[in-house]
């Protein structure tokens, strides 16, 4: 018995060593003999325990030793063979001891298959945190997870920890820091229906929290599942503008008290509530909120619907909802007075590290809802110039005659339109900039989108009075013109076709600088077809290394150019047709360098993709002095259907 005591007790945190000890030595004294105290399976380093069984296990421990001693019992009354076929496989006895009929809801059968399997079992006691971490973690609602038994529950989190493992290349533990604030607290979307309960606080709250205060609030919510440092978003239904219109934590759990319903309150009617402190909050009626539709566009399969329940938010919705209430443009406390920042951004980086494609997911979203789209998209090329960015002249026929008249281009058409709606915000997407002569097309307005030169404007377009803001008068129009505070320009630029050192000076002053680099842990490795598999991240990774030496980091190639890669044909279509131009393209034809990216001169000719040829002088041009010409060396690119998995995979997996 004090054996299985000492068992009971290994785990646990949550009981100091010299209890355990004192407990584990009364117990063995009962059989006439003493147990030193100094025993090594006694020391403090042995019982200090690895993780807290939480008060749940101390008080129910008679239950817990109830299963310990039906276990044993059970094994100790099988065969050898058994025996050895159960504790030779962690799922072998993960099978044996959930099917023992007192462990079900004991926390011992998550805590012995650690103690004996740590490497496949995870360090928590707890199915409600396991299914807490799954359901944060994958596209499973804690629900659905709640369903599943307890090997699939255990294989899912063996998946999960070698996934995050292999992404950060060290071991992980779901309650470290990093994971425990993520999986621990929830994120609840809560309802108001303005129809059925007036917030007559609302422009008061709304100003307490422009201010910086939280103002708090009892809320019905019939979930008893919401815990205390929980995130809560408020969803505004019943009415137009149906959106989320705050944001806050909840600092009391469920609660009954008096329905919030007057009149069934009067009859006695009671309600489930929570308390929550906003720490933002919108008036729908005159600031811009997250729409209804927007949630339901782009994270579908979750529900938005929350009535009076209260709901949870899966994982990947947590993260959309948060996005875009960031992206709402800030709220005034003094409609139109108070300057909003407005944002001069580059992204800039190689070709394939997805500028363009963070400029279209992360930034054009905020500046579109339902009724209009507030942007405007453009890029820069080599002929591009001033008359066609802000305005100029163009031909027109009327009444059979040419006339030729102003014609405003994108960068005035965003800002005349930002002018007569200051509290949003609106944004001029210039993709490629460094492709354009930014001297030339800017013009006199490169100073105009500095911030401090901004101007601010009422809402019928008007320029405020007192506003410190720059304006200059047009070229062709002769109308004076300044750039709103309430637009963005936001641009992308390719290291490959210029560097940021040889970007014109007065850009770089007046814009801020956003680096996306290659990520080659994104990638994975993918089967070649023939039994083998080719390692992508290595082969980005491989490629390069070598071009930074050769050339330098402005020319290495983004992971955009793999990260769909499926399959073998997949690759060597990509290979042929985009990654050897790249390389003609970096190199200008320098093939002796290309061929060392490609490590082709450490293998045999037909495993090259760039084969080498030497030419012979003497037979192309017959009796000419071999000193005037000399001989010489040709390249010859494979085609795609050439290209061999072994061709591919040396590139990252040379030999001496």
């Amino acid at each position: 018995m004090a054996e299985k005591l000492w068992i009971l007790m290994l785990f646990q945190t949550n009981i100091g060593t010299d209890t355990k000890r004192d407990n584990v030595r009364k117990v063995w004294s009962w059989s006439g003999e003493e147990l030193s105290e100094d025993h090594p399976l006694l020391s403090d380093s042995v019982l200090e325990g690895i993780g807290s069984a939480g008060p749940a296990f101390n008080m129910g421990r008679h239950r817990e030793l109830k299963m310990l001693i039906a276990g044993v019992r059970d094994f100790k009354g099988r065969g050898t063979e058994e025996r050895t076929r159960i504790v030779s496989d962690p799922w072998s006895f993960a099978e044996w001891i959930n099917a023992i009929p007192v462990a079900h809801n004991r926390q011992l059968r998550h805590i012995v298959p650690h103690l004996l399997y740590p490497d496949t079992f995870e360090r928590i006691s707890s199915e409600t945190d396991k299914c807490q971490i799954l359901g944060t973690y994958t596209d499973k609602s804690v629900k659905e997870v709640e369903q599943w038994d307890l090997i699939e529950i255990d294989r899912g989190l063996l998946s999960l920890r070698e996934h995050f493992e292999k992404d950060r290349d060290t071991d992980i533990d779901f309650y470290e820091d990093e994971f425990a604030r993520e999986w621990q607290l929830q994120t609840w979307l809560l309802s108001w229906n303005p129809t059925k309960w007036t917030w007559t606080s609302l422009a008061e709250d709304r100003l307490s929290t422009l201010a910086g205060e939280k103002v708090s609030h009892r809320w019905p919510c019939r979930s008893k599942r919401p815990r205390k440092g929980d995130r809560a978003y408020l969803m505004r239904t019943g009415v137009e503008k149906k959106g989320v219109v705050a944001v806050g934590s909840v600092t009391r759990v469920s609660y009954k008290e008096l329905h919030w319903d007057s009149e069934r309150a009067d009859s006695g009617d009671t309600a489930l509530f929570i308390d929550v402190d906003f720490e933002a909050v919108r008036d729908a009626e005159q600031d811009s909120i997250i729409l209804l539709q927007d949630l339901e566009n782009q994270e579908p399969r979750q529900q938005w619907n929350p009535q009076s329940s209260g709901i949870a938010i899966k994982r990947k919705s947590v993260e959309t909802i948060e996005r875009l209430w960031k992206a709402l443009p800030q709220v005034s406390i003094l409609a139109n007075t108070e300057p909003i920042t407005p944002e001069n951004i580059i992204l800039y980086g190689p070709p394939g590290t997805g500028k363009t494609f963070r400029l279209m997911t992360e930034y054009l979203p905020r500046y579109k809802d339902d009724v209009e789209e507030r942007y405007i998209f453009v890029t820069f090329h080599q002929t591009y110039a001033y008359e066609d960015f802000v305005e100029g002249i163009r031909p027109k026929l009327h009444d059979g005659a040419v006339v030729y008249e102003v014609r405003s281009g994108p960068l005035r058409r965003i800002c005349d339109q930002a002018k007569k709606d200051p509290n949003r915000r609106f944004a001029l997407f210039i993709d490629e900039i460094n492709r354009g002569n930014v001297p030339k097309i800017f013009g006199e307005l490169i100073s105009l989108v500095e911030i401090d030169k901004r101007i601010q404007t009422s809402a019928s377009g008007k320029r405020l009075p007192g506003c410190k803001g720059l304006e200059v008068t047009l070229p062709y129009s002769g109308e004076r013109f300044g750039v709103p505070q309430n637009v963005d320009v936001i641009c992308t630029m390719n290291t490959a076709d210029r560097s940021i050192a040889l970007l014109d000076s007065a850009l770089r002053r007046r814009f801020r600088f956003q680096e996306l680099t290659p990520q080659p842990q994104l990638l994975k490795t993918i089967s070649d077809g023939a039994g083998g598999s080719i390692d992508l991240q290595q082969l980005l990774q491989n490629i390069n290394d070598r071009i930074t030496h050769l050339l330098d980091r402005d020319q290495i190639i983004g992971h955009s150019y793999f990260y769909r890669v499926g399959s073998f044909d997949e690759l060597r279509r990509i290979f042929a047709r985009e990654i050897l131009p790249l390389l003609q393209e970096a190199f200008y034809d320098d093939w002796r360098k290309i061929r060392f990216v490609l490590a082709d001169q450490t293998v045999s000719e037909e495993l090259q993709l760039v084969r080498k040829r030497v030419q012979n002088q003497m037979q192309l041009f017959p009796n000419v002095d071999v000193a005037y010409i000399g001989d010489n060396e040709a390249y010859e690119i494979v085609s795609e259907d050439e290209i061999t998995p072994n061709a591919i995979r040396k590139i990252y997996a040379t030999t001496e």
